[in-house]
């Protein structure tokens, strides 16, 4: 099975890359030669197989994997060696004139980390290219207007469409109101590598309420000029927190914190009462969210777990009575969605369509009679949090439990447009994921497709989470600066950045 899973990889990377790539003004073109293979079977499919992945996963914004070596500014040979069940890949990168600009190499114990491994090499040469900063010595000789880095960044926290894609000025959105304040804030590390963010009231003093969620922790902060940590709740071992979300009840802030105990769906609700977070309700079967559907107000909605899906049933809007949630509203479901992967969003005409991810990370919209009207070309979403649950055949997964990834929620503002986030990362497989970048993208619907409006900057780091605060017209942008680990809860920090 895993040898036609890589095969099949193999493949379409090869038919990618047997097609010629536009080159971005200061993109490096690399070229992979066939990796040298010793002490392997089966030696000549495994040298093709080798320069696929590597030239794949190199391929960037930055570099631009090219078909021969003759378009190339760079040319990467390499070695593969099998001593037993370890393996080594030794690769070296060379400038035209034949001078070697950047070596860089990965080990492995088995052949299930080879694939890995490749991603972990990739991202390793590419680093040791901008080191050398080989880009800029490539840039200069073949063009007098570009020089420098590899790619220069925009200078603002916001990038306009029209930044980043040259087209005659009709076929974009007039902007006038999508400008950036040099201003914007950026948080000192955060103890704890927070998954999620949700955002509380707006105090009179201009303070604001914000909450974050580790695995098993809850933390309150209160952000005016800095960031200062109220109160924090920590849930037992057996408990893993999937979800958070706010909501104004009676002029208080309530917090509904969905929870998964031993596969099952026993979420918890709080109330803010001062400087801390007290328990109100809990035991609660269902998953949990706010929400602002199609630019309205914003509502909890709920939705069940079953016996065999992990999302079953159709969503209702719901309300707290007591420590209990009493339902109402039944909103239909349209295939792909669920409580944590939809909203819907209205035209100028007032006419509803749901937005929601498909498994495979594309972005799909469909009318009332759920009928799918566009996807996306790109991949959007990205996370690393999951939740697991018994099922799984393990003589097929190698694992009792079912891994259920989440998604990152898809927001729709006053206006009617949609706010995604986007995740990259070098290297994704089965159930181990890993994400280096994140951006957001603004989308609004034309008639016929969502049509990117602006994008944030890139962050530095895996984002786990966003949330926008309207109110204030600012992103709140949570970023994974260091992984937990098994002496660390690992950190994060929070950026907000202004659009005016």
């Amino acid at each position: 099975m895993k040898n036609i899973i890589v095969t099949f990889v193999c493949l379409v990377c090869a038919i990618i890359m047997s097609k010629p790539l536009p080159c971005q003004a200061g993109q490096l073109r690399l070229f992979v030669k066939d990796v040298n293979a010793v002490g392997a079977k089966n030696k000549d499919e495994l040298k093709a197989t080798l320069q696929t992945l590597l030239a794949s996963r190199l391929n960037s914004a930055e570099i631009s994997s090219v078909g021969t070596a003759e378009e190339a500014d760079v040319i990467v040979t390499g070695t593969y060696i099998s001593i037993g069940k370890i393996f080594s890949i030794d690769t070296l990168a060379s400038n035209r004139s034949g001078k070697v600009v950047a070596r860089s190499f990965v080990q492995g114990e088995n052949q299930d980390e080879l694939i890995p491994a490749i991603g972990k090499l990739a991202e390793k040469l590419t680093a040791e290219l901008h080191k050398t900063n080989i880009a800029a010595t490539v840039v200069t000789s073949t063009s007098s207007s570009n020089s420098g880095a590899f790619i220069t960044a925009a200078s603002s926290d916001i990038i306009k469409s029209s930044e980043f894609r040259p087209a005659p000025s009709g076929d974009f959105i007039h902007q006038e109101s999508v400008t950036t304040s040099n201003g914007g804030w950026q948080s000192k590390r955060l103890e704890g590598a927070a998954n999620l963010i949700a955002t509380g009231a707006s105090l009179s003093d201009g303070s604001r309420e914000i909450f974050l969620a580790e695995d098993r922790r809850i933390s309150y902060y209160r952000k005016n000029s800095d960031l200062k940590k109220l109160d924090a709740l920590e849930l037992g071992n057996a408990e893993k927190i999937i979800s958070i979300d706010t909501l104004a009840v009676d002029g208080n802030t309530e917090l509904y914190v969905t929870i998964i105990r031993s596969s099952d769906v026993l979420s918890q609700v709080f109330k803010v009462q001062g400087e801390k977070l007290v328990r109100v309700a809990e035991k609660i079967p269902y998953y949990l969210r706010t929400a602002s559907l199609a630019g309205g107000p914003k509502k909890l909605y709920v939705q069940s777990m079953g016996r065999d899906n992990d999302y079953y049933g159709d969503v209702n809007e719901a309300k707290r009575s007591g420590t209990r949630i009493e339902t109402g509203k039944t909103i239909k479901m349209p295939r792909f969605a669920n409580l944590y992967t939809f909203n819907q969003f209205s035209d100028k005409e007032g006419k509803i369509y749901t937005t929601t991810f498909n498994p495979d990370g594309y972005l799909l919209v469909y009318d009332n009679d759920a009928n799918e009207l566009w996807r996306s070309n790109d991949k959007f979403g990205g996370s690393e949090l999951y939740f697991q649950r018994e099922g799984a055949d393990p003589r097929v997964t190698g694992d009792i439990n079912r891994w259920i990834f989440m998604n990152q929620r898809i927001h729709v503002t006053t206006k009617n447009e949609l706010l995604v986030g986007k995740n990259d990362g070098f290297w994704i497989l089965g159930n181990a994921r890993s994400y280096k970048k994140g951006a957001v993208y603004n989308l609004v619907w034309n008639g016929s497709s969502l049509e990117e409006k602006w994008r944030t900057r890139d962050t530095q780091n895996y984002m786990p989470d966003f949330v926008m605060d309207e109110s204030r017209n600012e992103l709140l942008l949570l970023q994974t600066v260091q992984r937990p680990g098994l002496s660390s809860r690992g950190a994060s920090s929070i950026s907000i950045k202004k659009i005016q």
